[in-house]
């Protein structure tokens, strides 16, 4: 695939952006598809084809794929947010099921080779008191979970060659701390302005962390694959969001001072991963584990911060 046309849908966003700058760095023809809504241009390299189209425009959609000619398809754009998909499911739905459906429907017509689904670990599974496989039965808690796992079902009835990638809790630069970011950016957010960090439930939950790295080093391994297939993207180490808060505080060298809130709809208790099938291709991983994952995010912010 190196040298191909690669569009990475969402690439302004948080994972988007880390992808097309890696495809970029190796030789891949990267462009991003956003409607920078949460994301920015100033996420991406210098040079990097930005197409501003909200995927939730059909037209707008066939139209751009009709004008170029892409031979493998990324998809990140998403609304992920768990909370905001209880409070509205109709945009859930509109962005996460029928915006992958007109993607689907404007690659197939384009003649797209591959397309790579960002899909989700942790919300398709729902409870997971031992580590979720791929053969797992999805038990959804969440309107996003639910359409998230509609999607998938669209991806393998495409019939165009498809990796579908559920990764766990995500983190790393450029994620964002507000209703669309993870438990890192906010909790990272809040210890720098020295303000309390909130925990919805007791902090007991548990959850598997992914640094953005692990996870574009998958999406590079499904470019590079040409069967079917569904990946686990996880690093499968159990931390408590107590645990997390704890060992943030401690990278960070600041004080930690906890408030316990009402637990969200829609949160699950226990969110484990096997990647067993991802590790097997022997292309990818191990994930790096929470401690350096988080280190190296606190490094390369001081060091973006530093270069303005």
């Amino acid at each position: 695939m190196t040298g191909k046309r690669v569009l990475v849908t969402g690439g302004a966003g948080f994972i988007g952006s880390h992808i097309v700058e890696a495809l970029d760095s190796a030789g891949w023809q990267a462009e991003a598809l956003d409607n920078l809504s949460t994301g920015s241009e100033a996420n991406l390299p210098p040079g990097i084809r930005v197409n501003v189209v909200d995927i939730r425009s059909r037209a707008d959609v066939v139209g751009l794929f009709a004008e170029n000619a892409w031979e493998a398809v990324v998809h990140c754009a998403a609304q992920t947010s768990v909370e905001r998909s209880m409070k509205s499911p109709e945009l859930d739905r509109e962005v996460n099921v029928l915006g992958t459906r007109f993607l689907l429907e404007a690659a197939q017509m384009a003649g797209v080779s591959r397309f790579v689904f960002m899909s989700s670990g942790g919300a398709i599974y729902g409870d997971s008191t031992r580590p979720a496989q791929e053969e797992s039965l999805p038990s959804p808690r969440s309107y996003y979970g639910i359409h998230k796992y509609v999607a998938e079902e669209f991806v393998r009835a495409s019939g165009i060659s498809f990796a579908i990638l559920r990764p766990s809790n995500v983190y790393g630069l450029r994620q964002r701390a507000d209703t669309e970011g993870g438990v890192v950016a906010i909790f990272r957010e809040c210890l720098r302005k020295g303000g309390p960090l909130v925990i919805h439930g007791d902090g007991n939950q548990v959850r598997d962390f992914i640094h953005v790295s692990d996870v574009v080093g998958a999406v590079i391994t499904a470019l590079e694959t040409s069967s079917d297939v569904i990946w686990n993207v996880a690093g499968g180490e159990a931390t408590s969001i107590n645990d997390l808060a704890t060992a943030m505080s401690s990278e960070m060298g600041l004080p930690l001072d906890v408030r316990y809130a009402e637990r969200r709809r829609g949160d699950v208790n226990v969110s484990l991963l096997n990647p067993r099938t991802l590790l097997a291709t022997g292309r990818w991983g191990p994930a790096a584990g929470l401690r350096e994952g988080l280190r190296e995010m606190l490094e390369a912010r001081e060091a973006s911060v530093t270069a303005r």
